[in-house]
Formats: C-alpha cells, sequence, structure tokens
C-alpha cells in the first residue's frame, strides 16, 4: 500500500505539472488566458474561442479549450481608448488515457488601463483574474498491479486498492497581470511601429491542489512574460513577439511571427479583409506554421505543431506527437470601416 500510495503521488504531481504548463500554440489569440491586463487594451465587445487537441492518439487525449467575452468600459464615447474592461472566461483541459484527467474553470476579469503622453501614446494596463477551478482524476480509471492475476492478466472487476484518494478538488484562484503598450493606437503615420511587454502571475494564492485526504501541497505561481511589436510595409504588417514560461524551476520559450497581408490598407491603418500567416518555434519541443482570414468582424486560424523528432530519441518517438488548433475572434463592433483596437498582436 505504501508503494502504490507514493505511486499516485508522483503520477498526480505530474498531471498537475502538466496541466499548469498546458498552453495554446495560438498563445496571442487567448487574451485572458494569457494576461489579464490584456482584457483593458479591447476597443469593441468581443467573443473569443481556442481548441487545441494533440493528434495521432486516439486513447491518450490532450486537449485544451477556451472561450471568453471581453467587454471594454469607456466614459467619455464609442470612439475614445477604452479605460478599462471586464470579461469572463471558461477553460477545460483534458489529458491522459481516456481523458482520465480533467481541469474546469470559469474566471472573472478586470483590467484598468493609465493613460501617459499628450495623445496617449504610453499606456498601462492593469489586470486581476479571480476563478473557481475543479481538478478531476479518475482513480477507478487507472490500472493497479493488485489487479492483475496469473492466468488471463487484467481483472478490472477486482477492487482499485487505493481509498485514500480524492477523485475530485476545487479551488479559488487568484491571477494578475501588467502590460505596457506604445501607440495603442497603432498610428503609423505620427510613429513607426507599436509596441508591448507584459508581465502575469498565476496561481498567486497558492491553492492546495493535493489530491490526499489531510495533505496539502500548494501550487506553484506560474511565470508568463511576452512582448513584441509590429510593424508596416505597404500592404504587409509584420508582429513578431515572444513567451517566456517560468514554473518551479521549469522553463518554456516560443518566439515567432504574425503576418498579415492587407490588400486594402491605407497608408496608417489595416482595412479591409486580411489574409493571416505565422511561423513559431517553442525551443526544443516543436515548429508552430497557422494561417487564416479575417473578414468583416470574424477572424479565423488554424495552427498545427509540428512535433519534430529532432528533439527526441528514436526509441522515445511516440512522445513527438503534433497537435491542431483553431482559434476564433468575432468582434461586436457597429462600425467595420473604423480601426479597431483589439489584442495588439493581431
Amino acid at each position: 500500500m505504501k508503494k502504490t500510495s507514493v505511486l499516485i503521488l508522483l503520477l498526480t504531481g505530474w498531471l498537475k505539472l502538466h496541466s499548469q504548463d498546458a498552453q495554446f500554440s495560438q498563445y496571442y489569440a487567448a487574451s485572458l488566458y494569457l494576461n489579464p491586463a490584456l482584457n483593458g487594451i479591447y476597443d469593441d465587445p468581443s467573443l473569443h474561442m481556442n481548441h487545441k487537441r494533440r493528434l495521432q492518439s486516439v486513447d491518450v487525449i490532450n486537449e485544451l479549450t477556451q472561450v471568453s467575452f471581453i467587454l471594454p468600459i469607456k466614459t467619455q464615447g464609442q470612439y475614445e481608448q477604452p479605460t478599462a474592461g471586464a470579461g469572463i472566461m471558461a477553460f477545460n483541459e483534458r489529458s491522459g488515457f481516456e481523458g482520465v484527467y480533467q481541469r474546469n474553470s470559469v474566471f472573472l476579469n478586470y483590467a484598468h488601463n493609465i493613460k501617459l503622453g499628450l495623445l496617449s501614446t504610453y499606456l498601462i494596463s492593469l489586470g486581476a483574474q479571480v476563478g473557481y477551478e475543479m481538478r478531476t482524476l479518475n482513480f477507478s480509471n487507472l490500472a493497479w498491479g493488485s489487479q492483475y492475476n496469473s492466468f488471463y492478466g487484467f481483472d478490472d472487476t477486482r477492487p482499485v486498492p487505493v481509498t485514500e484518494f480524492n477523485d475530485q478538488q476545487q479551488n479559488l484562484v487568484v491571477n494578475a497581470g501588467i502590460m505596457y503598450y506604445y501607440n495603442p493606437e497603432r498610428n503609423y503615420l505620427l510613429h513607426k511601429y507599436s509596441g508591448f511587454v507584459g508581465i502575469s502571475a498565476t496561481n498567486l494564492n497558492r491553492p492546495n491542489t493535493s489530491y490526499a485526504e489531510d495533505a496539502e501541497e500548494t501550487e506553484p505561481v506560474l511565470w508568463k512574460y511576452h512582448g513584441g511589436l509590429q510593424v508596416k510595409f505597404n500592404k504587409i504588417f509584420i508582429t513578431p513577439s515572444i513567451l517566456y514560461l517560468y514554473i518551479r524551476q521549469t522553463q518554456q520559450f516560443n518566439a515567432g511571427a504574425n503576418f498579415a497581408y492587407v490588400p486594402g490598407a491605407e497608408e496608417y491603418r489595416a482595412k479591409g479583409t486580411q489574409l493571416l500567416f505565422g511561423v513559431w518555434y517553442r525551443l526544443r519541443d516543436s515548429f508552430i506554421f497557422s494561417g487564416g482570414i479575417k473578414y468583416s468582424s470574424l477572424a479565423v486560424r488554424i495552427s498545427y505543431d509540428l512535433n519534430t523528432t529532432l528533439f527526441v530519441p528514436e526509441k522515445t518517438i511516440d512522445l513527438a506527437q503534433s497537435s491542431m488548433e483553431i482559434s476564433i475572434q468575432y468582434s461586436l463592433s457597429k462600425n467595420l470601416n473604423l480601426k479597431r483596437v483589439s489584442n495588439p498582436l493581431f
């Protein structure tokens, strides 16, 4: 029993770390999941959806889904920069054999803007996020050594030998972030580029995520650092950016760029239909390619994670599994002819 308990603790610890490292490849399209402060820089109410799923394997599931709604807050008029933003996000993760592990959460979001400069050339957004999170690990779906016999192998009629763990645990989660934005209006007549940088922290309240009864395992803080800039060359808008994550001395680094070809682009703004392309690199993990279109108030992107065998030994080739992701953004703007500020990454 002692060895079995140790095995379960190791397993749940791995699943927990895996869940905290779970990230969207199109992180720039999942604003509230990336940084609560991004809630403050949207000009129009908008709906966002991301869904990512690993390919190749049928029984072993690894998928992420987020749906969010963002509502800008303006005090003077519909054409001014928002003074704040409110939002709500729902998130779901499933992983393991037949989805043995699940994480579901709902977050409320608020961000406040501080405008600086004569024409509000500089903007600082402060964001906070509070949510309820429920994690489920179905111990009855796991196979145990005591459930095997010498006649025909695994016997699922034998009872699960572990009873000192809960299948479900629930927590209040607090996240926060800050973001600096240069040229938020993306006015390329007055400025040659726009730039941004942000920091966010997940699990600031360090919730107890242990499945064991009468035990405590505080969740570490997940730090996210992101930044980039956007430049315009005739009808092409290029937005290189980076994302760096740090948790428990584990690091992840992403770098790449989005490209938007806008046939109807004007001298200082994007206008009309946009053809979207992107290429990214997740350090020692995968190459990411994306493509999509933005038409009127709707933007759709599809990306493919090519988890290359360059980074894994041949004997563990099953670890190199690719994934696909789709993101959808729908703006509720009433005047689509005006340039509307949204996530600085697109």
